[in-house]
């Protein structure tokens, strides 16, 4: 069983702002990621929230410095995935693939899962016409009339970005208002070819090899339409990726890790950072601190020394 200092799952923002900290701390640390190095960065088309990175950004370009700073502090990145954490006295024990290690510390920065809609026909079509993702596939559907259901700032954000590529966008909400931020809410009113389906859900999806048209119900009246549409991109949340974590540490009633302001989880040697942590704001500059202060945390463990966060 190979040692090692410390074990990070999951290659996020989150994880390689920690595998940095890490490293420059004078730690040895190493990144399980079994996809590519990014996490959810892959999937954002414009960033104007994050200090020192120019607005109108692509996650894509941010993820270039990011990872390149990974490369450059030869930290070592294994593309395996984690499919087991055991705690013991002192140490972690970590299942991947085929293969064991064990490590003084684990920092779990796993991330999140988009979530499903769960209706009849998401399954059949995803790939197929149904996305969670609408930079990667909205421009398959370029000059089409797509529908995208979510009220957050996720699914706003996706329905401004495919009104500049698809002809009509309509986007389905469940409430009477949106849960996203005012100055997204703007600019998603003032998009002309946008339609906004209040109060209602999606109960099923149908087409034949491809979407042609979905099932819609409204909540006040119970009222049930069809919408032709060539595509549904789904925007209604994520699920932290914790089930590695299972009966090892606290986590909450939805699945999100619990630590305390240092990271520190309910085993004194693991931490955890990132959007499968339980907290309040769940963005790319948050994620970093957090990753961050993880690996801090980690090093006072591991040294038994004092740091200055």
């Amino acid at each position: 069983m190979k040692e090692l200092e410390l074990a990070i799952v999951g290659g996020g923002i989150a994880g390689m702002s920690c595998a940095v900290y890490a490293k420059r701390a004078g730690l040895n640390p190493v990144i399980f990621e079994k996809a590519a190095l990014g996490g959810q960065l892959m999937y954002i088309n414009r960033i104007d929230n994050y200090p020192a990175v120019k607005p109108g950004s692509t996650g894509a370009e941010f993820l270039n410095v990011l990872s390149s700073s990974v490369k450059e502090l030869n930290i070592e990145v294994k593309e395996e995935a984690v499919t087991r954490v055991a705690a013991e006295e002192s140490k972690v024990v970590i299942s991947s693939d085929d293969k064991e290690y064990s490590a003084g510390s684990l920092v779990v920065a796993s991330g999140a899962s988009f979530r499903k809609l769960g209706v009849e026909g998401e399954d059949k079509f995803a790939g197929r016409g149904v996305s969670w993702c609408a930079v990667c596939d909205g421009y398959f559907f370029r000059d089409k009339k797509v529908a995208i259901v979510g009220g957050g700032n996720t699914a706003v954000e996706d329905a401004i970005y495919l009104s500049s590529v698809c002809s009509k966008v309509y986007l389905i909400h469940r409430r009477d208002k949106l849960r996203a931020l005012d100055y997204l809410q703007k600019e998603l009113f003032d998009r002309s070819n946008i339609e906004i389906i209040w109060n209602s859900v999606i109960k099923k999806i149908s087409g034949d090899n491809f979407v042609k048209e979905i099932e819609i119900e409204n909540v006040v009246d119970d009222k049930k339409s069809v919408l032709e549409t060539s595509a549904l991109f789904i925007a209604v949340g994520i699920k932290p990726n914790t089930d590695i974590c299972a009966g090892i540490i606290d986590i909450d009633n939805g699945g999100f890790v619990i630590t305390d302001e240092y990271m520190k989880t309910s085993c004194d040697y693991i931490y955890a950072c990132g959007d499968c942590r339980k907290r309040p704001l769940r963005q790319l500059i948050t994620a970093a601190s957090e990753g961050a202060i993880a690996a801090l945390s980690a090093y006072r463990y591991l040294k038994n020394s004092y740091v200055s966060y």
